[in-house]
């Protein structure tokens, strides 16, 4: 049931949306199965904050494409999110960290961003046309602090592969390739394979090649895109994010054959055999 607090704040929102911040905190679309392993999608589970109260709730359209135009008036089943729900009351004898906390202090989003920064400017150095072209750092000043960067701007371009090949989302397993969405398979796997070899050349490894990191231009030409994986070959990969099913668990480390097993996994998953042998676990 919506909470009364959350109706308020809902109905207080959807009157005046040009007069209060809306920020989307976190978006999942979720999928039930139903026959022969095919999932379909229901909703997007949203978690949102107005005035610094946190909220959950549903919404029928897909997160790709809602979010972008999000609207109080589209979520149903709204609850509030409780601080302490979140955060737990801490001890008086837990050893508490100064406020403000030291500059020293590890930040791991602003460090993973701050990398695929400087990826991108070397890529953008080392040019390729199976390698998405980046064109700047959106950054913003602050009171305390120089130039912070808040985004990263590439050329945009049509649609992924999966997007492409795989609109209702299927799993991988249960994912049959009809050649109607895609005339020249092979032109695109090579395609890949060339810009992979690229970064391979400049020293670099992907980590994450999958068809949702494949984008297609209208004539079929693939884009490498999403370099927050991306590393120098044999560094760890300790604490970098890969996609589930796409790559070897077993392998924590940067060799190029990272990505050129995703890239066969790729090609099985594109194939017309009834059965195909993934070599990725489950």
């Amino acid at each position: 049931m919506l909470s009364t607090r959350a109706a308020k704040a809902a109905q207080s929102t959807s009157t005046l949306q040009s007069h209060v911040a809306v920020d989307v905190l976190e978006s999942l679309e979720l999928f039930e199965e139903e026959v022969d392993g095919v999932y379909h999608y229901t909703a997007t589970h949203v978690v949102y904050q107005v005035d610094n109260n946190l909220y959950h709730g549903r919404m029928k359209s897909r997160s790709s494409a809602s979010l972008t135009k999000f609207s109080i008036e589209d979520v149903t089943n709204i609850t509030s999110i409780p601080t302490a729900a979140f955060r737990p009351l801490c001890p008086p004898f837990f050893t508490q960290a100064p406020s403000p906390l030291p500059s020293d202090n590890p930040h791991q989003i602003a460090e993973g961003v701050l990398q695929e920064c400087q990826t991108c400017e070397f890529l953008q150095k080392h040019p390729h046309p199976n390698i998405a072209e980046y064109l700047s750092c959106e950054s913003l000043a602050s009171e305390s602090r120089d130039h912070e960067i808040t985004g990263i701007c590439f050329t945009k371009y049509p649609q992924t592969l999966m997007k492409r090949v795989n609109p209702e989302g299927d799993g991988k397993r249960a994912f049959t390739f009809d050649r109607q969405t895609l005339k020249n398979p092979g032109k695109v796997l090579q395609g890949v394979e060339n810009g992979l070899r690229h970064l391979h050349q400049l020293n670099l490894v992907h980590n994450d090649i999958n068809p949702s990191n494949i984008m297609l231009l209208h004539d079929d030409t693939p884009v490498i895109i999403d370099f927050d994986s991306c590393r120098q070959i044999g560094e760890s990969l300790e604490g970098v994010g890969r996609t589930y099913e796409w790559y070897d668990e077993d392998v924590q480390t940067s060799p190029p054959s990272n990505d050129l097993d995703a890239l066969r996994e790729i090609r099985e998953w594109l194939s017309d055999d009834v059965t195909k042998e993934h070599q990725f676990k489950e």
